[in-house]
């Protein structure tokens, strides 16, 4: 049966052409390894019309790769053959009562020798569906932790920035070296207004001054 399985991946596999990327018809074209696999992914889940239900599958395998460390080595393993990892991959996929699509993916992976690049994938599918139910994802980065009204009114003014028809996704990160203030990244669009970037300007100002 496991043979059978691995077979059945490798067809799989040999979808991923740039044919069948394209037939995704996702709302944003992703490139790259852990793109080109998303679509796919994607392409082969809205066949089934199980984008959400994949989508809650990922969500638990990046999960079991934070809280499992054996799993997660186990990704990234060298030793082990593709047909190995292949029939493995895929009978943890079925102890967790994944669907069909999750599981022939991961084992599609695994003939391809791409398990290590699962959590790219992964971030890649989220990404595919944040733009499928209209989400603009933006990432605030802060000198400390901003209280709920300051979020509050981040969100706000971010919000005020694109089509109605579309919502904001916001993620909060910390980082002390800002020193205060902080950075709003949306898209491909870096907004610095930290405390550390004026220090920068104003010494190179004078720098140049003197």
């Amino acid at each position: 049966m496991f043979r059978q399985v691995a077979r059945s991946a490798a067809v799989t596999a040999r979808a991923l052409s740039t044919t069948a990327l394209r037939s995704a018809e996702a709302p944003v074209q992703l490139f790259g390894i852990e793109g080109r696999y998303a679509h796919a992914l994607y392409s082969a889940a809205s066949q089934k019309k199980a984008l959400d239900n994949v989508e809650k599958e990922l969500d638990a395998v990046k999960t079991l790769m934070g809280t499992n460390a054996d799993f997660a080595d186990f990704l990234k393993n060298p030793v082990l053959s593709r047909a190995e990892k292949s029939d493995i991959v895929q009978e943890v996929m079925k102890s967790q009562k994944f669907s069909e699509t999750t599981i022939n993916f991961f084992g599609a992976l695994a003939e391809n020798n791409r398990l290590a690049e699962t959590g790219g994938v992964i971030d890649a599918y989220k990404t595919l569906m944040k733009a499928t139910r209209g989400e603009v994802t933006c990432k605030v980065t802060s000198a400390s932790d901003l209280k709920p009204a300051q979020k509050k009114s981040i969100e706000a003014a971010l919000s005020s920035f694109v089509p109605s028809s579309q919502k904001v996704s916001v993620t909060y990160e910390t980082e002390p070296s800002l020193v205060g203030g902080f950075v709003v990244d949306v898209g491909e669009k870096h907004i610095d207004l930290s405390v550390r970037s004026k220090v920068q300007k104003y010494s190179s100002l004078l720098r140049e001054s003197l």
